[in-house]
């Protein structure tokens, strides 16, 4: 399903027919007229300018691309090294030898580069590949043994170290180095690239790159191979019959996290009796089309090269891409992993505001994929399909459920607070060790699950985001004294409640504020908050050490019954001093007097007028009500005595 819908991706962009050209490299030119010969004595340098204005050589036109990934003795088409060109060693400068037995590659790579010139002009009959043909008859002979390339261009000289290396003369002052320069030709001063669409020899490149492009590249000739091996078939993603078959995918799929040269999506061993059948060998197993297996890697390909399609969260690529309209694709990546409240806001009102066609909208349907790199191979971690009025349905309700009060101001610097790279850095533990990256990827599966499916997420994710809560709070951090109140922590907390499968009815709920419940171990992490702003209030915000949170956090959010007593003789002895002190003292001791008041008729005490007898323990899940409580209780505005409202007892407007 996944090659199909990739293959109808690059049938709609047309990717297949822009397969045989790319925009390479090119530094110099050799100029020569249309008998072949030199129309200047010196190369002919290729000069743009980069982002500072400065001049350097090199420019990007369209040529041809390398038909097939094993180019190990082979060459490129039109443009090559000094050594595929002139024959020439493109370091030491000296002369490959002409037997290709002796000089291996070089002298492959020579010899298959004007076979390649030989071949298009017995085709085509241009008269610009037969001025290159005969510029090598006239300029590049074989003698002794050797490839013999006589122009006054190239020099030999040697470095600082003594060593000779090849530099061409440019008409410049200083000749440049020839061992990093691609070569390629200008006839009649025309140099000669395919930038032109009305060029024949792109017709004729077109064809034969369709016909040499998926050649087998593991050292068999045509004739060693048996019947079986070549002969076309039925293709299983289009069900075409009599389709030349692909014995291995191509070309490599680029951009995944972890595969610096590439892997493949499909892939086969040789000679492996084991996956082998009938007498089938490699693809011709699972058989595909050999332009199905390049266009549904083509289409890959474009995917991962846009920002707008794809994202790698650690060592996972995430992919989006819709069937007809691609402003989707971008819109359901900016929503899930940067936006802002603002531009989600916009969306929930009009989304999908901009999109031409309202027919197609209704038929639309947005796909998810996230790949992760394994040994040359390209993993297919989570896959989804989905109609897009699903996802937008889907995507709303997680947005509603993630939001949460944030204890410090937000600014245009900050990072999304329910992007899905800050909510996977919220689940895992700050450690000096590296990350472990299948975590990471399986935490990031999952909340992209829970963002497209309204799938829940386990509550055993609650622990590390609670151990690094508890860690970060415990932790005398003078520089980072925010990080412990991250809010996407408490956002994501708030969401495994949520969407917890074994709530019951009448359950607590969470909400954007505080919650108004009866829930005892949501109630314990309100009253550990009111505790701490007494304390501050005590010690006039001037605090210095560890203070009642810092100490008591841990088991007051385990084990309460053990805790909670002394927290609340603590808490008398605070509120008499305070009463004891100026009005504004007496003013904060009565206000939070009030609120612990209040917080105490939400328990059922054994003694009127005495503590109530709190919970001996507290499970997981009450563990993350607990933490929840706390946060938002120290996120509720509180009312100074001088009138003016406060965000919280530290206010600061820092971002988390």
């Amino acid at each position: 399903m996944l090659l199909q819908i990739l293959y109808d991706y690059a049938q709609k962009q047309k990717l297949f027919d822009d397969l045989p050209l790319q925009k390479r490299n090119v530094h110099v030119l050799i100029a020569i007229d249309k008998h072949g010969d030199l129309r200047a004595n010196t190369l002919i340098p290729l000069i743009q300018q980069d982002a500072k204005g400065k001049e350097r050589i090199g420019q990007r036109p369209l040529m041809p691309r390398f038909p097939g990934e094993n180019n190990g003795g082979k060459s490129y088409f039109l443009a090559e090294s000094s050594i595929a060109v002139l024959g020439r060693d493109k370091e030491s400068g000296e002369c490959i030898l002409a037997d290709p037995k002796k000089g291996k590659n070089a002298t492959k790579s020579f010899i298959h580069f004007w076979a390649q010139i030989q071949n298009a002009y017995h085709k085509t009959q241009d008269s610009r590949l037969k001025a290159l043909l005969e510029f090598r008859s006239k300029y590049i002979k074989e003698e002794d043994g050797k490839v013999q390339a006589m122009l006054p261009f190239i020099k030999i000289e040697n470095n600082k170290k003594g060593d000779p290396e090849l530099y061409g003369d440019v008409g410049q002052k200083k000749p440049v180095l020839m061992k990093k320069l691609t070569i390629a030709f200008s006839v009649d001063g025309k140099p000669l690239t395919f930038d032109s669409e009305s060029d024949p020899l792109r017709q004729y490149w077109s064809q034969y790159y369709a016909e040499a492009a998926f050649e087998n590249d593991d050292g068999e000739d045509e004739e060693q191979k048996s019947d079986s091996e070549i002969r076309p078939t039925l293709c299983l993603v289009t069900g075409e019959a009599g389709v030349p078959i692909a014995r291995s995918h191509k070309p490599k799929i680029l951009g995944i996290p972890g595969l610096s040269s590439g892997g493949y999506v499909v892939s086969f061993a040789k000679e492996a009796p084991a996956f082998s059948s009938y007498g089938f060998e490699m693809g011709q197993n699972a058989s595909v089309s050999e332009r199905v297996a390049a266009s549904y890697a083509l289409a890959l390909n474009k995917i991962l090269d846009d920002n707008d399609t794809h994202l790698n969260l650690g060592p996972v690529s995430v992919c989006f891409w819709a069937r007809h309209d691609q402003k989707i694709s971008g819109l359901f990546n900016l929503l899930l992993n940067k936006a802002y409240p603002e531009q989600v806001k916009d969306f929930l009102v009009s989304p999908f505001s901009g999109i031409s066609d309202r027919e197609i909208l209704r038929k639309e349907k947005l796909y998810t994929v996230a790949f992760k790199g394994n040994a040359g191979r390209v993993a297919v971690q989570y896959w989804l399909e989905q109609p897009l009025e699903t996802a937008q349905i889907n995507f709303a309700q997680w947005w509603d459920h993630l939001q949460i009060v944030s204890l410090y101001k937000q600014t245009n610097n900050s990072p999304p607070m329910y992007a899905i790279p800050v909510l996977a850095k919220a689940t895992l533990r700050k450690t000096k060790k590296d990350k472990d990256d299948k975590l990471l990827s399986e935490r990031i599966i999952c909340l992209y699950r829970a963002a497209l499916e309204k799938s829940s997420l386990p509550i055993s994710l609650l622990k590390p985001i609670l151990d690094e809560f508890h860690s970060a709070l415990v932790k005398d951090d003078e520089k980072n004294k925010l990080y412990p109140f991250n809010a996407s922590r408490f956002a994501l907390i708030k969401l495994i409640l949520l969407r917890n499968p074994n709530k019951k009815e009448g359950d607590f709920m969470p909400t954007y504020e505080l919650a108004d419940t009866p829930d005892p171990a949501y109630n314990l992490g309100r009253l550990l908050a009111v505790f701490e702003n007494l304390q501050d209030r005590y010690h006039n915000y001037e605090r210095k050490g560890a203070g009642e949170v810092e100490r008591y956090y841990g088991t007051a959010s385990s084990a309460p019954a053990s805790s909670f007593p002394l927290l609340c003789r603590l808490a008398r002895h605070h509120l008499s001093k305070l009463k004891k002190g100026e009005e504004k003292d007496k003013a904060a001791a009565y206000a939070i007097e009030k609120d612990i008041t209040e917080l105490f008729s939400k328990f059922q005490p054994t003694v009127a007028g005495q503590p109530p007898v709190f919970p001996r323990i507290l499970t997981l899940e009450e563990q993350g009500k607990f933490a929840l409580g706390f946060y938002q209780q120290k996120a509720k505005p509180h009312k100074q005595s001088d009138g003016q409202s406060t965000e919280n007892n530290r206010n600061n407007t820092k971002e988390v």
